[in-house]
Parts: structure tokens; C-alpha cells; sequence
């Protein structure tokens, strides 16, 4: 996972812009069962074409913009905390670049397991409840949890503790937040 360090005063990085291009897809694919079901009930009335893409677009939207609003605030949260793993010039050892690529990471690969068990549970006899709500969010503490465990790679191995106090509320804003 070395590939997601980025040093602070790198500007543009390729891995951040591709995983931030990456990211909005993912959303798109992990979505497009919710989305499907609100053109059945909502879009159907559009057209086929002019109502699929409302219904996939404005889902996916809003699910990348609570990701974006949960990480960016989840990083605020963990860098100010008083408990963040410091290094010895007293500089949070994980920079904003790199919890960010981190996290879109992690949650595009969470995103495109949650696609294709959407579209394994939509052809099995599954509550709609399970596959729309219980499912993402089982995927969600998955990925939280690898979340960790990456970070936890990138911190000194002593500092275990104060990684695991510092990212709980983080972890619980994404967990609410993100979709």
C-alpha cells in the first residue's frame, strides 16, 4: 500500500486524480439497484433514456457528495484530535492527501464489491431492505475496518493506541454518512 503515500508538498498526484475520477463511477455501479427501483417508481414517466440517467445520476450524486462531505470531515475531526498519531516535529503522521487516497481507496474497492453483490442479491429471492440498506453499510464496516488497518500501516507500530482513539468518531461520521 505504498502507493498511497503521498508527501505534503506534492500538489498533483496521478494515484489521487485517478482514485478521485475513480471514485463518483464506483458510486454509479454500487447505486444502480437503488437507482433502478426510483426510475421504476419515479422515472418511468420520463422516458427510458432521459429517466434512467436522472434516477442513476442524481443517486450517485448524492451518495459522492456524502463520501466527499464524511471523508473531508472525518479528516478535519482526526487531524485536530489530541490523540493523533504525532511524529517527533509534532505533524499529524497521516496528511490529508494520503487519508484521502486512502479512503477513496478503499471505498471504490468497497463500492464495486457492493455493485456486484447488488446484482448477485438481485436475482435471488432477498428483501429489497437487505439488499439496499443492511448490505451497504455490512460493506461499509468492512471497509472501515481495512480503512484502519491501512492507516495503522501507515503510522509507527507503537502508535496503535492512539490511532484506534483518535478514528473512532471519524470512523462513526463515515459510517452514518457514506451510503
Amino acid at each position: 500500500m505504498n502507493f498511497l503515500h503521498i508527501e505534503k508538498d506534492v500538489k498533483k498526484n496521478t494515484v489521487l486524480t485517478v482514485l478521485t475520477a475513480l471514485f463518483p463511477i464506483t458510486y454509479i455501479f454500487k447505486m444502480w439497484y437503488e437507482s433502478e427501483m426510483i426510475f421504476n417508481v419515479y422515472g418511468i414517466d420520463l422516458g427510458n433514456f432521459i429517466g434512467r440517467f436522472i434516477s442513476y445520476g442524481a443517486n450517485a450524486l448524492v451518495g459522492y457528495l456524502l463520501a466527499f462531505g464524511a471523508i473531508m470531515w472525518a479528516y478535519s475531526v482526526f487531524s485536530r484530535s489530541k490523540y493523533s498519531p504525532i511524529d517527533d516535529a509534532n505533524n499529524c503522521m497521516v496528511n490529508k492527501q494520503t487519508f484521502i487516497a486512502i479512503c477513496y481507496f478503499i471505498f471504490c474497492i468497497a463500492n464495486i464489491v457492493a455493485g456486484l453483490l447488488n446484482f448477485v442479491a438481485y436475482f435471488m429471492p432477498i428483501s429489497t431492505v437487505f439488499i439496499t440498506v443492511l448490505l451497504p453499510k455490512i460493506v461499509n464496516i468492512f471497509a472501515l475496518i481495512a480503512i484502519f488497518w491501512v492507516l495503522y500501516l501507515e503510522c509507527k507500530k507503537e502508535k496503535f493506541k492512539e490511532l484506534f482513539t483518535a478514528i473512532a468518531i471519524p470512523f462513526i461520521i463515515m459510517l452514518v454518512l457514506v451510503r
